[in-house]
């Protein structure tokens, strides 16, 4: 049997939508919405060239600040550019789990591990109740060679999954653990994540992909099948 790929979809860090603090530049015609809109339009030059200004008119604005690093991650695909402005956001609110978490993924997404870890560990010590907060700690880890402390922190992010009993916590926790083969623990963690969604087709094809990978031929076989009749190609 040909060995297939395991799909495991990219960290997203939806920071507009995150750090929403209504403030008051929605008086000087700004506003996240309009910001959103730009965004939803793929216009991405269009967005930086808003929220570049609105961070003039109001520097104090974490809604302004985001868009800009919005900008940059998602639609020029640069995020080293994104950090000086999420930087801004921690400053402004330094209680901020959201703003940390994102300025975390945007240094893991620049290959600055070890900033990685320092602004995600934060996020989690303001608010530790998040459990993609660990998987990207874990994912920051793994990018600087510290495979125990991210496999720490994907235990970690194990206990929260087992409170939430999540199918997309679970999915997310499987990659987790595939991308540091630890096959037995992505196995268990796709077959809770089936037991809720049985008909995720991905979330199949990924347990056939570990099962293969363990060496259980039919399982994994019986695994694929089962995604392709659920759509997955």
């Amino acid at each position: 049997m040909k060995t297939r790929s395991l799909f495991i979809p990219a960290a997203w860090v939806w920071i507009a939508l995150l750090l929403s603090y209504n403030c008051a530049a929605q008086a000087q015609g700004y506003s996240l919405s309009r910001a959103q809109a730009y965004q939803n339009a793929k216009d991405w030059q269009g967005l930086l060239n808003y929220a570049t200004a609105w961070t003039k008119a109001e520097p104090n604005s974490m809604d302004a600040w985001s868009s800009v690093a919005n900008a940059y991650v998602f639609g020029f695909h640069e995020p080293d550019k994104a950090i000086a402005p999420l930087r801004r956001c921690v400053v402004i609110q330094p209680n901020s789990a959201p703003a940390w978490h994102a300025l975390g993924v945007a240094y893991t997404m620049s290959n600055q591990y070890g900033q990685a870890v320092d602004a995600i560990k934060r996020a989690i010590q303001i608010d530790p109740n998040q459990p993609h907060y660990y998987n990207n700690l874990a994912a920051a880890y793994s990018g600087g060679n510290a495979v125990k402390s991210a496999m720490t922190a994907l235990d970690q992010e194990k206990v929260l999954a087992e409170k939430l009993n999540n199918g997309k916590v679970w999915y997310t926790l499987g990659n987790g653990y595939a991308k540091l083969t630890d096959l037995n623990n992505s196995i268990a963690a796709y077959r809770r994540l089936l037991q809720l969604e049985p008909n995720f087709a991905q979330g199949w094809t990924n347990l056939g992909v570990v099962l293969q990978y363990n060496g259980d031929i039919a399982g994994a076989r019986a695994a694929f099948q089962k995604g392709r009749q659920l759509g997955d190609r």
